[in-house]
């Protein structure tokens, strides 16, 4: 009896033992520098509120056993840098956690034999201003993004979105054609979806990113005054880092709901040593969502997106990442959409499909103790066919046609655009003896951009403006013929860019980093000088004065180019960006900065009128504002950001019209965000964003200009660019998080509601030629949820 008692003890102990043992993970990663990428030996890394951790190796690597089943936070610290707090490091039992690599900064302090602290946030002395870094949790928390980083970055200061309708965002007044955007150092533009429709619609880019949420492990942010390295745009920087995945332990996890479907897998090749890969795929189709919601009338949009990468340590030295996207897209509306509107005046039939492709490899190389080579070659593709139809649904005697009487005219227009970019950049790093950076870089790029515009017979715009040519001024619209419209263009450019920049320490307060990028462009023959030169100024350890100015060059866009053959003479336009900003920490997770900024523009390209395919360098203007940020990082339970962004920006084409508002400026803008974490299963945030109407014009309507009452259409005379303005943008965006782990499995479910009282944001005024009616574009409230699976 005793013995069965003493035995029944040690099952029980056993049995208590591998459940706390099941609810336990580990977690791996490295530690190296900021700067020259080599590993740090000996940094100390612990979990927050925990006595546990562990120090680097001789690589730079960690190991944390017998970490409890929940999210943590990583402090990294070493003798000599700032110290780094990694949030949202989340642990699952039996399963190692892989942290990528945490690159901590050198302090600038001379004799300094402390840790120099700047707690969670992580600076950039290459780029002191305007510069903001968001984790893969921060985006996926972000109310009212759904995962976006286009929509989570929209609550940064000088970032404008187009009240959540769009992903696409605005920097300070420019467009989101301004923005440079990399994906782990590949240039590609092409990362949203349904980009296109009216002009004022196709202006503010699409509405949702290819990138399905936590696929971005990180995005670095700057909205002006950056480094050489950077060309081809005026406004901003945005930098996005694929995740990278686990070389130890395999995740599965996908859903299903209404939109659509979701796989992913992260975890070891199985085939290759060192060797990591994240697939991602997933489809959405809207055509459910938007009959249920009594919005059958806008048509059928759907997408798809397929991202992989692979991540191989060749060796301590070599480290290699493949990347690759695919990402189809089909919209279409037909005679059925339109009769499922209430007056059938939104008569438009468009088509659309579009593929984007990109396969891009990274080669970074360790070349000695203080220096490593970045080497990119990439790849990337788009091939985008947009057909324009019209239905003629007119009364007869009356009456409205009925569907199958109604007269239809299918390809109006057609427009194709094939672009195919592929490219090779390498970079180098050196760190001199009195820790000042060095730093040089080559980049070719050859661009194929095949372009065809075809118009079938005339066709009637009654929209235009009163410089816009018309053989008799009293007619008030504007008749398009073929032989005005029509444009075949199929051509080869290549374009060489270097650059150089140099960063040093002057005392042990004062960083000057002076750069000089040249590039040149075979479509026009011209070769451009950018100097540039950022300065930092240490106050103390927590507080720094930051300064940067220089000169920005932005290309034409191909299809400028495409439309008229003279458009080869087209120059970039030309940007001077000036700013000075503070920044203090007032806490190791708690950051307040502002910064004031001008920007003056010369050759901006403007287009003689809307009858003409010719373009000429004759505009100029300037931006000018000041933004406020604090920021509080997500290290205990709670976090939240202020910002506040004053601005103007201004353009004169020289034509007689005077100075008027950019398309995007929008004075104020501001927003508050708060997050809180009430155990390992909640989290709960809400975000509230004001922010003034985009500039509109001035015009007037023309009834029955065609003087016809059997075949009676308005017209809108546009009078004065952007001389009005829409309404103001508000909204209150929630989102809600739950996480429970069920041994093998996890189940993660989320709420995100967009706009949750339902203002009407209003984006653009659409004008209705049936009646002359104008019918504000916007959404109202936006509600998004998910259930998902991870195993």
């Amino acid at each position: 009896m005793k013995i069965a008692k003493v035995l029944l003890v040690l099952m029980l102990i056993g049995t208590a033992s591998n459940l706390f043992a099941q609810e336990q993970g580990s977690i791996r990663g490295k530690v190296i520098d900021r700067t020259t990428k080599q590993p740090l030996v000996g940094a100390n890394v612990v979990i927050t509120g925990t006595m546990c951790g562990a120090m680097t190796d001789m690589e730079g690597r960690y190991f944390i056993e017998g970490v409890e089943e929940e999210v943590h936070k990583l402090k990294v610290s070493y003798i000599g840098y700032h110290s780094f707090i990694k949030t949202d490091v989340r642990v699952i039992r039996n399963k190692t956690t892989y942290v990528e690599e945490i690159e901590l900064t050198e302090t600038a302090l001379e004799g300094q034999t402390i840790t120099v602290t700047a707690g969670a946030f992580q600076e950039n002395e290459e780029a002191p201003v305007s510069n903001y870094s968001y984790s893969r949790e921060e985006i996926r928390r972000s109310p009212g993004a759904a995962g976006d980083i286009f929509r989570a970055i929209g609550t940064l200061p000088g970032v404008s979105s187009s009240g959540g309708e769009f992903s696409a965002f605005s920097v300070r007044g420019g467009s989101p054609q301004e923005n440079i955007i990399l994906v782990d150092h590949i240039p590609f533009g092409k990362v949203t979806h349904l980009e296109g429709g009216p002009e004022e619609e196709a202006a503010q880019g699409g509405k949702f990113s290819v990138f399905s949420p936590g696929i971005i492990e990180k995005a670095d942010f700057q909205a002006g005054g950056f480094p050489v390295r950077y060309g081809g745009k005026n406004a901003s920087v945005i930098s996005l880092s694929i995740k990278e995945g686990n070389r130890d332990d395999v995740t599965l996890d996908g859903y299903i709901d209404l939109l659509g479907w979701e796989v992913n897998y992260n975890g070891p090749t199985h085939i290759f040593d060192r060797t990591s890969l994240i697939l991602s795929a997933r489809h959405q189709d809207f055509k459910k969502v938007l009959e249920m919601t009594g919005q059958k009338d806008q048509g059928h949009p759907r997408f798809s997106d397929l991202i992989f990468k692979t991540t191989t340590e060749l060796n301590a030295t070599h480290k290699m990442s493949l990347l690759g996207i695919y990402s189809p897209e089909k919209y279409e509306r037909t005679i059925d959409h339109v009769y499922e509107s209430e007056d059938f005046h939104k008569t438009n039939l468009p088509s659309l499909e579009e593929t984007k492709g990109l396969l891009g490899l990274n080669w970074r190389v360790l070349t000695g103790e203080a220096s490593f080579l970045q080497n990119t070659f990439y790849y990337t593709e788009s091939d985008r066919k947009i057909e324009q139809g019209r239905a003629y649904t007119d009364p007869v005697n009356g009456e409205l046609p009925t569907k199958d009487e109604v007269r239809v005219r299918s390809d109006i227009f057609i427009e194709n655009q094939d672009e195919v970019h592929c490219g090779i950049k390498s970079e180098w790093t050196y760190i001199t003896e009195s820790h000042s950076t060095f730093f040089s870089g080559m980049e070719l790029q050859r661009f194929d951009f095949d372009y065809g515009l075809t118009l079938s017979g005339s066709d009637t715009a009654y929209v235009f403006d009163k410089d816009d040519y018309r053989p008799d001024p009293e007619q008030k619209f504007v008749v398009r013929r073929p032989e005005f419209v029509n444009t075949s263009y199929d051509k080869r450019m290549f374009e060489l860019s270097a650059y150089t920049q140099y960063s040093m320490l002057l005392g042990n307060k004062l960083t000057l980093t002076p750069g000089l990028r040249v590039d040149y462009h075979q479509y026009n023959e011209q070769t451009y000088f950018s100097p540039r030169l950022s300065a930092q100024y240490r106050i103390n350890s927590k507080t720094s004065l930051n300064a940067a100015g220089g000169v920005y060059y932005q290309k034409p866009e191909p299809k400028a180019i495409a439309l008229n053959w003279d458009n080869h003479q087209l120059n970039d336009e030309k940007a001077y960006h000036y700013i000075l900003g503070f920044s203090r920490y007032l806490k190791d997770d708690l950051k307040w900065n502002v910064e004031t900024y001008y920007k003056s523009f010369d050759d901006l390209i403007v287009r003689s009128d809307r009858t003409s395919k010719y373009s000429e360098n004759s505009g100029d203007g300037w931006a000018g504002g000041i933004d406020f940020s604090l920021i509080k990082r997500f290290v205990d339970q709670f976090y939240g950001q202020i910002n506040y962004s004053y601005s103007q920006s201004e353009r004169n084409d020289r034509n007689g019209g005077g100075f008027y508002h950019s398309d995007f400026n929008k004075p104020h803008i501001f927003s508050i965000l708060g997050g809180y974490e009430l155990n390992k299963e909640w989290t709960f945030a809400a975000k509230w964003q004001y922010a003034s109407g985009r500039p509109k014009d001035a015009y007037v309507i023309h009834p029955d200009v065609h003087h016809d009452p059997d075949y009676l259409r308005y017209s809108k005379e546009i009078t004065a660019n952007n001389a009005d303005r829409l309404p103001a943008s508000h909204s209150l965006n929630i989102r809600v998080d739950y996480r429970k782990q069920f041994r093998p499995f996890a189940v993660i479910a989320y709420l995100d509601i967009l706009n949750v009282y339902g203002h009407l944001n209003v984006t653009e005024e659409r004008f209705q030629e049936r009646d002359g009616g104008i019918d504000e574009q916007g959404f109202e409230m936006m509600p998004t949820f998910g259930i998902k699976l991870e195993l």
